[in-house]
């Protein structure tokens, strides 16, 4: 299992951050003082390593991170396993061409870009461990790539899905949102599901389930709210609220049991 294994997050920010990428030096200092700065991204790695515990991932020799954005779960990965080959599938040219760039400049030997869909990849009863972190909302449900998912794993492989829960907690009035909220709706056309749903679909593409849960209770909502409010206010102002920020979300991970709410749904399923 993952136990005695360190995962790092986020080191590759420097490189794929518009922001950073304007004043490296500085990005350089800020990332050796705080950290990674997205508290969103940085929650949810946190959650993805913390349920790496329930797989043996110290012995999958192919993964597919199905949706990689800028890569930082690829890269992550590619650093704590380098005999594993890591496979990034993107389909958004821009980003693609980020994970080209430090690909490059960090040349990980056992990383490969593959710039399709999961249907386009040949490379059925191949991968070991096939993991999406916050992408199938993005998708239209009758599109979403569970049983091609289960074509590419090996017999006795693993399918990790993270999504947010379509019911949602907040704290502060909905109406303060707005912004934000008018792009879920263009952007998370496919945040449909509850836990039990989830299950349910991992179970039609003929995956048994070994782990289910939720995540992101009201207490990581209370920082993420305060990190929204913050960046509104400026990057200063929010570089300068994010260690509150990260220090309210381990409270969360100290104290969170919820077997039956939260923001956040993850479930492991075994081909």
């Amino acid at each position: 299992m993952a136990h005695n294994l360190k995962f790092e997050y986020g080191k590759t920010q420097i490189l794929t951050s518009p922001r950073m990428r304007r004043r490296p030096v500085l990005a350089k200092l800020i990332y050796s003082v705080f950290g990674y700065t997205s508290i969103g991204n940085w929650a949810r790695a946190k959650i993805f390593v913390d349920r790496l515990k329930y797989v043996p991932v110290s012995t999958f020799n192919k993964i597919l991170d199905l949706g990689a954005g800028l890569g930082e779960f690829t890269f992550m990965m590619a650093e704590t396993l380098p005999k594993a080959n890591i496979t990034a599938l993107e389909i958004l040219p821009e980003r693609v061409a980020y994970l080209k760039e430090v690909l490059e400049k960090k040349n990980y030997q056992n990383v490969k870009v593959f710039e399709h869909k999961i249907e386009e990849l040949n490379e059925d009863n191949s991968f070991d461990f096939i993991f999406s972190v916050d992408v199938f909302e993005h998708i239209l449900k009758e599109e979403m790539p569970f049983d091609e998912s289960y074509k590419k794993l090996k017999k006795g492989g693993f399918l990790m899905v993270k999504m947010p829960n379509v019911t949602q907690t907040t704290i502060c009035p909905d109406s303060w949102f707005k912004e934000h909220n008018d792009w879920l709706e263009d952007e998370h056309i496919g945040q449909v599901y509850n836990l039990d749903d989830l299950i349910g679909r991992f179970k039609k593409s003929g995956f048994s389930i070994i782990h289910a849960s939720y995540s992101d209770g009201w207490i990581s909502r209370l920082g993420w709210e305060i990190s929204y409010f913050s960046a509104k206010g400026g990057a200063i102002l929010q570089i300068l609220f994010l260690p509150l920020c990260k220090f309210i979300y381990w409270i969360e991970r100290l104290t969170y049991r919820s077997k039956t709410k939260g923001n956040s749904i993850q479930v492991i399923g075994q081909k």
